[in-house]
C-alpha cells in the first residue's frame, strides 16, 4: 500500500489533503490565497486549469515553502497532450527562478518531441533575459541552439547573442570562449542586436587587449551604425509618426564609440598619429539629428573623452606643450 501512494498523488488530491489538515473552508482559503471564490472551487474540482501562480497563492496560504507541488504540476500545462502556452511558461520560469532543474528536465523533454515547441524554450529564456536572471536563461538558450533546425532562423541567431551576453564575466579565458563561439553569427543578428554586439565584442576584445579583433569589430560598428543612422533619419524625415529602432543604447552611442574604440586600439599599438585622426569622429557630435535629452547627455562625454584623448595622444608623441591646458 505505501508503494502505491506515490503514485496516487495528485496536484489536486495534496491540496485537499492540506486543506482539511488546515480545517480550512473554501471561503477561508479563498480570502487568504487571493483566488476568486468560484475560480477557487472550479479548480479544486477539476474543472478549470490552475495557473503556478496560483499554486504560489496556495503555497503562501498554507504556509508552504516556494516550489511547494511543483513536481505535481506538470499535468496542467498539457491537455489532451497539447501543450497550453500560458501555463507552461510561467511555470519554467518560476522553475528556473527557484531552482527547480528536476521539474524543468520533464517538461523539456515532452516539449522536445514536437520542433515546433523550440519556440516555447526560447521565450523562457527572453522572459528570463528581459527580467535580469541572465544565467537563469542559460540553459534555455542552449536548448534552443541545439533542437533549432534553421541555423539561419533570427531565434537562432538571437539565442546565440544572449548566450554570449549572459556568459560573460570575470574569467578572460571563458569570455573569450564566449567570443569565439558568438563572433560567426554576428551578422546575422537584427540590426539593432548587431550594433550591441559589435560594441560588446570590442569592449571584450579591449578587455583581453586583442587589439586587432578591436580594431575589426571597432570597424565593423561604426559602419553599420553610420548606415543605420542614415536609414533613421530617412524614415523620419519622409514620415510623420514612425517608431524608432529600439536599441539598448542611444544610437548616437554605437556610432561615437565606433570610432573611439579604433582610436583606443590604434593607441595601444603605438600608432599615436593615427588615433588622434579617430577623434574628430566623435568630438563633435552635435550634427547628429536624432538627439533626445538622453542623446545630447551622451554627446556631451564624448566631447570630454575626445579632449582627454586628443591631450593623451599629443603627450605620448613628446608634445609637452599641451601640459599647462
Amino acid at each position: 500500500m505505501r508503494l502505491q501512494e506515490p503514485l496516487q498523488r495528485s496536484l489536486r488530491s495534496e491540496i485537499e489533503k492540506i486543506q482539511k489538515q488546515y480545517g480550512y473552508t473554501l471561503s477561508k482559503l479563498s480570502a487568504l490565497s487571493g483566488i476568486n471564490h468560484g475560480h477557487l472551487s472550479d479548480i479544486l474540482r477539476g474543472n478549470r486549469a490552475m495557473t503556478i501562480r496560483q499554486l504560489d497563492a496556495l503555497a503562501t496560504a498554507f504556509e508552504q515553502p516556494p516550489g511547494w507541488l511543483y513536481e505535481l504540476y506538470p499535468d496542467e500545462c498539457f491537455a489532451k497532450e497539447r501543450v497550453s502556452r500560458p501555463r507552461v511558461i510561467p511555470y519554467l520560469i518560476r522553475c528556473a527562478e527557484i531552482g527547480r532543474q528536476d521539474c524543468i528536465q520533464p517538461i523539456v523533454s515532452k516539449l522536445l518531441d514536437e520542433q515546433k515547441n523550440v519556440d516555447i524554450l526560447f521565450s523562457v529564456g527572453e522572459r528570463l533575459f528581459e527580467a535580469g536572471k541572465s544565467k537563469e536563461s542559460i540553459p534555455f538558450y542552449q536548448l534552443v541552439i541545439e533542437n533549432e533546425k534553421d541555423s539561419h532562423s533570427e531565434r537562432f541567431s538571437l539565442s546565440q547573442y544572449r548566450l554570449f551576453r549572459a556568459t560573460l564575466g570575470a574569467n578572460a579565458e571563458d569570455n573569450w570562449k564566449a567570443v569565439i563561439r558568438f563572433e560567426p553569427y554576428r551578422h546575422r543578428l537584427p540590426e539593432n542586436y548587431q550594433l550591441d554586439g559589435l560594441l560588446q565584442l570590442a569592449n571584450v576584445s579591449f578587455v583581453l587587449q586583442r587589439w586587432s579583433d578591436m580594431e575589426k569589430y571597432a570597424d565593423e560598428l561604426r559602419l553599420l551604425a553610420s548606415k543605420v543612422y542614415e536609414h533613421e533619419w530617412r524614415k523620419r524625415k519622409n514620415a510623420k509618426t514612425c517608431e524608432p529602432l529600439k536599441t539598448e543604447r542611444h544610437l548616437v552611442v554605437y556610432y561615437g564609440q565606433g570610432f573611439l574604440l579604433k582610436g583606443a586600439a590604434l593607441q595601444m599599438q603605438g600608432l599615436y598619429g593615427e588615433a588622434k585622426k579617430y577623434v574628430q569622429g566623435y568630438a563633435d557630435l552635435d550634427w547628429f539629428e536624432l538627439l533626445d535629452n538622453t542623446g545630447r547627455m551622451e554627446v556631451e562625454k564624448f566631447k570630454t573623452w575626445a579632449k582627454a584623448n586628443m591631450y593623451t595622444y599629443d603627450l605620448l608623441m613628446g608634445d609637452t606643450q599641451v601640459l599647462p591646458e
